[in-house]
């Protein structure tokens, strides 16, 4: 044989060897079951391998897992787009998940509820994520699109009418002067709001992702609006709204926070609003949490500490990971370094340098008291099925403290008791996996089905005579002491503002009375926000 054939023929072998060797070296299941996974250059076959076998290791049900040649994740290559491979991938492992707690079904499909993957490149598609510019605003303030979060169409198919539920600071729609509350009379040109089937495909539109779109109606002070709006990347605050309102008497500070967005977007504009609620002795809070679906865990603790009572100390939340991290085992770990909100690697650490013990440091999260606000007694929390991961972190943390008096206003909540930190896989995706749960002081956690006002903990759930979240008619702006939720909210503080109007609420709770009125936006909203509870590691 010729030698320089002879050399290629034994390079070829020996990398096909080491290859092998780091394959079986990241497996747990080296010697059962793991005969299939054969040297490839496939590389949607590479990544299915290496999310399955992190999934091993690091998942937060990985004990439910079967072989590597049972499972066989090289089967999810058939599609063109590699990220529906990998989602399919996900999804197959979440059906493995202790009581399909990864599962979400919406009409008769299934989703994962927890696990999550994210191009990070920037080439993604249109759902919401923790960087990407799609259709939303991520978790480091930027957003790319019109600006509307979402909106309420409430009335019957023949006579309903169309308000919006939130807009996005800084984004288009904000800068033309919308706000929650603003009717829609015409999308486009089209009248809209005698023909629901008719009009859907409008509605659809601006509930999509447009890059341009005409919307005509009246914004919250009477005046009459018709504006173009067209998709832009723009930076914008967490916060939709915050103000003290003085009842009887009584100072309660009120914030609408959108996102637990990272260090650089939140700390400094909440530092500020507590700030201001400490200089007007504010001792009561109403935290709007409706339409906040998670984010960082250093931004969850950041709060709380912000919220807490001055000599605040002891256990604000606890981290339990699988058995294997506990026990120092996931060695593939040391293939992934310690990154930033930014993506960015941080030192020469890998989530392999960390103890998983739940007394670990880190682990076991302590309060310490920051800001001027000293006194609060009582919080009120607005919460929705759209409230998830940090925003129920936040809520179950608070509800440790015996010096604070927890209570819900709302619908039940979203239910994600389990976090997760990034693994970066080709340099272009990150893959998110539930691998901790969190427990308060008091050990009270696992609220898969989240938590129902009234019932899991008190307060109130606010349902129509049909059974439909009254937050469907969102004419007021958020702190409008006129809102339903938040007057329900300064009820359960022992203050009372009317709800009375003049205008279309009148009209509707005549329908209810009625049996006619539906919610007709049920099934069909939006699912912008990310949903997830973010472990950084870095503290």
């Amino acid at each position: 044989m010729d030698t320089h054939v002879l050399h290629r023929f034994l390079g070829l072998f020996i990398g096909l060897s080491l290859f092998i060797s780091a394959c079986k070296k990241d497996n747990p299941d080296t010697n059962q079951g793991n005969s299939t996974q054969t040297p490839t250059d496939d590389r949607v076959a590479l990544t299915n391998d290496s999310i399955f076998l992190y999934a091993k290791e690091i998942y937060y049900w990985n004990q439910n897992l079967p072989t590597y040649d049972v499972f066989n994740p090289r089967q999810y290559t058939s599609n063109a787009d590699k990220l529906k491979n990998y989602e399919a991938n996900l999804l197959s492992i979440a059906q493995y998940s202790t009581s399909k707690y990864d599962i979400l079904t919406v009409n008769n499909t299934d989703y994962t509820k927890f696990s999550y993957i994210e191009d990070v490149s920037g080439n993604s598609g249109v759902t919401a994520g923790v960087r990407n510019l799609t259709n939303s605003v991520n978790l480091t303030g930027q957003g790319n699109d019109v600006g509307i979060y979402d909106i309420a169409a409430y009335g019957s198919d023949t006579d309903f009418k169309v308000f919006i539920r939130a807009v996005y600071p800084g984004s288009p729609a904000a800068r033309s002067g919308l706000t929650r509350g603003a009717s829609i009379t015409k999308i486009d040109g089209e009248t809209i709001g005698d023909d629901w089937d008719r009009d859907y495909s409008y509605i659809s539109r601006l509930l999509g992702d447009p890059f341009s779109i005409r919307l005509e109606g009246q914004k919250l002070s009477g005046s009459s609006y018709s504006i173009s709006l067209s998709k832009q990347t723009y930076n914008s605050s967490p916060v939709y709204k915050d103000t003290v309102l003085t009842i009887n008497n009584k100072n309660i500070g009120y914030v609408a926070y959108a996102r637990f967005s990272d260090e650089e977007n939140s700390f400094d504009v909440l530092d500020n609003i507590f700030s201001d609620f400490a200089t007007k002795n504010v001792e009561d809070l109403v935290i709007d949490l409706r339409y906040n679906g998670g984010g960082y865990v250093a931004t969850a603790e950041h709060l709380a500490n912000l919220i807490a009572p001055s000599g605040t100390t002891g256990v604000m939340f606890v981290e339990y990971y699988n058995q294997l991290m506990q026990e120092g085992k996931a060695t593939i770990l040391k293939n992934q370094r310690v990154r930033n909100s930014n993506g960015e690697i941080i030192g020469t650490d890998t989530y392999a340098s960390y103890s998983y013990k739940p007394e670990a440091t880190g682990n076991t999260v302590n309060f310490k008291k920051a800001g001027n606000l000293s006194n609060v007694k009582n919080i009120v929390f607005l919460v929705t099925n759209n409230t998830a991961s940090a925003s129920e972190l936040l809520i179950n943390s608070l509800r440790g403290l015996s010096s604070l008096n927890i209570k819900l206003v709302g619908t039940t909540t979203y239910g994600k008791p389990v976090g997760f930190f990034p693994v970066r896989l080709e340099s272009v995706y990150d893959l998110y996996l539930p691998s901790f749960s969190s427990k308060n002081a008091k050990g009270e956690g696992d609220y898969y089905n989240g938590f129902k006002p009234g019932t899991d903990i008190p307060g109130k759930e606010m349902l129509d005579n049909l059974g439909q979240d009254l937050d469907s008619f969102s004419e007021y702006d958020f702190g409008d002491p006129k809102e339903l939720y938040l007057a329900e909210a300064l009820n359960q503080l022992g203050v009372t503002a009317s709800t009375t109007s003049s205008g279309p609420l009148m009209n509707i709770r005549s329908k209810q009375s009625n049996n006619t009125t539906q919610n007709l936006m049920k099934n069909k909203r939006s699912s912008k926000e990310f949903k997830g509870m973010i472990e950084t590691r870095v503290r």
